[in-house]
């Protein structure tokens, strides 16, 4: 009663169920119904059924219930004759009134003797219309909508979408064309009944025309990403695994300077796209798996394909495979990888034949003879098992950088196994303090400092424990220390921790609401946010040559921090200084160009990286009114060839001229004609150098716009000054007494091949375009 800060239970069945679905009369709104659910998800399976699941309603606003039981199919009193085997069994329901004629209801029921069942009398007696074969995994949808114009139309979301023009009694799915699978949501528009917009696995779809054609929200960056790889092509490309959304692969940047498009990406695997990793040597090859095991080597230069999953041996058992098996390419030798099922299987040769390294790496338990919810879930269990296809088998793995012998692997029912000879295997699970027996192995992690060390996390939610692991060993698993310290507990579980690869002592992990980061060693723990949405994060990587984190997000897609190296840098020392340089990283010369045509604003542009040589540096104190921070840039014979002067910002200060539409902007890549401006604050800073080897000058009147960025072609040009050369540079920064240098290489764009490389360039002044 006061906008959801307080809130009363007011209807509890028992500690398994929980309500999944509400209606309200509109009409009368004291009249409510709620479909109850009992349910259990354990980590090795799933019952989906019980006596607790039921429909409910009240007349007087939640104050008291009464299940809605005469017609409905777990009716015990009518039941019918002979009653059907698993009659106690009712799965999850769903609720929905026809809001011009709140008398009618509709509810979907999960049963042997379930489907759709219509009231006429607000929920007081019911007609089964049909048994209802169209919502296949009910646990996962039963959703059912009733056109707001027309009580004898009606939908059903599922993994196909449904609907009926005769008040459910028949059911199809015939559309012209059909949006993504598995819908969650619908929303049919009350003043007309064509428009429709439905939420799925894919997106966001949009119909005009009551579901013939469908328009697709393509602009909203909410991909589901479980795991995230990179080559080292020259932009390199990110490949990961979307949730039931294929695997894909695209650009880390786009040589059009307006963003990252959606059609640079492309699939390279399909189903619930899960582990992506692409040959760090080769681009044209990737590694891809989606469920159950299903894994292969793609060549995406030429499409060709082929499926490397291990096969067993005649008369040997199914292996089992985790919804989400890794792959790990080996840093020692790129045509050796492995991957995960029951057993950790090696191959040589790119996955063409493999091998076990050593035995059965799980508990090797029989799920079927586990309990949930006090029993045992049986052929008359609704929905069993359902989302956990095989169980127990192996979630995690990781190869030593230091010694190829030494590998670890974790499995999802709480073993976690390290050999130090790729023969034998040790559990040391009982070694780690702390932790629940039996609990998921998220992420296990091989430091680069030394063989012995590794780092640990866990994930006990689906026990209902929602505590953070965090643990570090150094002596190969014999002991374990916590390193979880000021995490937040009971917040949100962690799923993946990493190792930056040039400093041991800054570590990165993803939970469920966040990314956090340690500079030493786990000892203590700060969130990382700028313009990072509290989101789960679900693997991170950090690229080995450009020093890019990258994130798998699950709600909010990649997200890549541009050039780590200030987080790699800080120590305490540096942050005593009063202004400090951090090391550069080589900078590119990229030609980038506008080759799309400007449509509307139903364009998905996704950020570039900046376009230049990204100048990093620490201030302690604020910029007094008349401080000033120098950045000198010297070519290897010393010459200056750009100074660019840094002042604390002035918040009156007018916006600084921008380039026209589709332009890089000043410095950032196109012909953008304005120019960034450096203004320093307490903490990091970044100035982006546009590899132009004088300052740009005022910026001219122009008159022009879009396009390629132009705002005026000739007058934004004249502006920018020359392209500097590819060689050595030195980066200075002063600040009153204090200085520092830094040394950056600056190369070429290497798609660009000029005929006179070796001959110097001319250099002559642009001609006065100004009247």
């Amino acid at each position: 009663m006061d906008g959801g800060k307080t809130w009363a239970l007011v209807l509890k069945v028992n500690e398994d169920s929980g309500a999944t679905d509400i209606a309200i009369d509109t009409e009368s709104p004291t009249i409510l119904y709620a479909a109850m659910y009992q349910r259990r998800r354990t980590v090795f399976g799933f019952n989906g059924s019980g006596e607790g699941s039921a429909l409910y309603k009240t007349n007087d606003g939640g104050d008291t219930w009464t299940k809605i039981t005469k017609g409905m199919p777990y009716d015990a009193e009518n039941a019918p004759t002979p009653r059907p085997e698993g009659f106690s069994e009712t799965g999850r329901n769903a609720i929905a009134i026809y809001a011009k004629d709140t008398n009618i209801v509709y509810a979907m029921v999960e049963h042997a003797n379930g489907g759709i069942y219509r009231s006429n009398d607000k929920g007081e007696t019911w007609t089964r219309m049909s048994n209802i074969d169209a919502n296949p995994r009910p646990m996962y949808f039963s959703q059912i909508r009733i056109d707001p114009n027309n009580d004898q139309r009606l939908w059903i979301a599922g993994v196909t979408m449904q609907y009926s023009d005769d008040g459910g009694k028949t059911w199809t799915g015939n559309f012209s064309r059909a949006p993504h699978a598995d819908t969650h949501g619908l929303w049919i528009n009350p003043k007309d009944s064509n428009h429709i917009i439905q939420g799925n696995d894919g997106g966001i779809n949009i119909s005009y025309d009551r579901g013939v054609t469908w328009d697709y929200a393509n602009t909203v960056p909410i991909g589901q990403f479980y795991e995230v790889g990179a080559d080292n092509s020259m932009p390199y490309k990110i490949c990961g695994g979307l949730q039931d959304n294929n695997a894909w692969c695209g650009p880390s940047m786009s040589f059009n300077p307006r963003g990252i498009t959606n059609d640079d990406w492309y699939t390279i695997g399909g189903g619930d796209g899960f582990y992506a990793q692409p040959d760090p040597n080769d681009p044209d090859i990737v590694y891809t798996e989606s469920q159950d095991g299903n894994v292969l080597r793609r060549n995406v230069k030429t499409g060709e394909s082929k499926s490397i999953r291990p096969r067993e041996d005649e008369g040997e058992k199914n292996y089992r495979f985790h919804w989400n098996s890794p792959i790990v390419i080996s840093t020692f030798d790129r045509n050796t990888i492995y991957y995960g099922g029951n057993f950790l299987f090696k191959s040589t040769n790119r996955g063409d034949s493999w091998v076990k390294i050593g035995g059965e790496l799980t508990t090797n338990v029989d799920r079927n003879t586990l309990p949930i919810m006090g029993k045992v879930p049986d052929k008359n269990t609704r929905s069993r098992h359902d989302g956990v296809q095989q169980f127990p088998a192996i979630t995690t793995i990781s190869e030593s950088p230091v010694n190829k012998n030494v590998l670890w692997a974790g499995t999802d029912d709480g073993n976690l196994q390290v050999t130090r000879d790729s023969v034998s295997w040790k559990n040391v699970s009982d070694k780690v303090p702390g932790l629940p027996k039996g609990t998921f192995v998220s992420r296990v992690v091989a430091s680069r400092e030394n063989e012995g060390t590794a780092y640990a996390t866990f994930d006990g939610h689906r026990s209902g424990d929602f505590k953070v692991y965090v643990y570090m060993t150094s002596d190969y698993g014999e002991t374990w220390r916590s390193i979880s310290s000021n995490l937040p507990q009971n917040n949100g579980v962690v799923n993946v921790i990493r190792e930056h690869p040039r400093n041991p002592s800054l570590l990165f992990v993803g939970t469920e609401f966040g990314l956090f980061a340690s500079y030493d060693r786990g000892g203590n723990w700060t969130q990382i946010k700028q313009n990072l949405p509290t989101v789960p994060v679900d693997d991170i990587l950090i690229h080995p040559r450009d020093n890019d984190l990258i994130l798998g997000t699950h709600g909010r897609s990649i997200w890549v921090m541009d050039d780590i190296t200030p987080l790699q840098q800080t120590n305490d020392a540096m942050l005593n200084e009063s202004i400090y340089l951090f090391d550069t990283r080589q900078a590119i010369n990229w030609r980038t160009w506008n080759n799309k045509p400007l449509t509307s604003d139903k364009a998905f542009y996704g950020q570039n990286p900046p376009n230049g040589a990204m100048i990093n540096f620490y201030l302690k104190e604020p910029l007094g009114e008349k401080d000033t921070i120098a950045i000198t840039i010297q070519d290897a014979a010393g010459a200056t060839v750009r100074t660019i002067n840094c002042t604390r910002p002035n918040p009156q200060a007018p916006a600084a001229p921008q380039g026209g539409q589709g332009g890089g902007g000043g410095g950032f890549g196109g012909f953008g004609g304005g120019q960034q401006q450096c203004n320093a604050v307490p903490g990091f800073n970044r100035y982006v150098w546009d590899l132009r080897s004088r300052p740009a000058g005022p910026q001219l009147p122009t008159t022009g716009g879009g396009g390629g960025g132009g705002g005026g072609f000739g007058g934004a040009l004249a502006t920018l000054g020359f392209r500097v050369d590819p060689g050595d540079y030195t980066v200075k920064i002063k600040l009153g007494e204090k200085e520092m240098s830094k040394s950056l290489k600056v190369i070429d764009d290497p798609r660009v091949v000029f005929l006179l490389r070796t001959v110097p360039r001319k250099r002559r002044p642009w001609p006065n375009c100004s009247r």
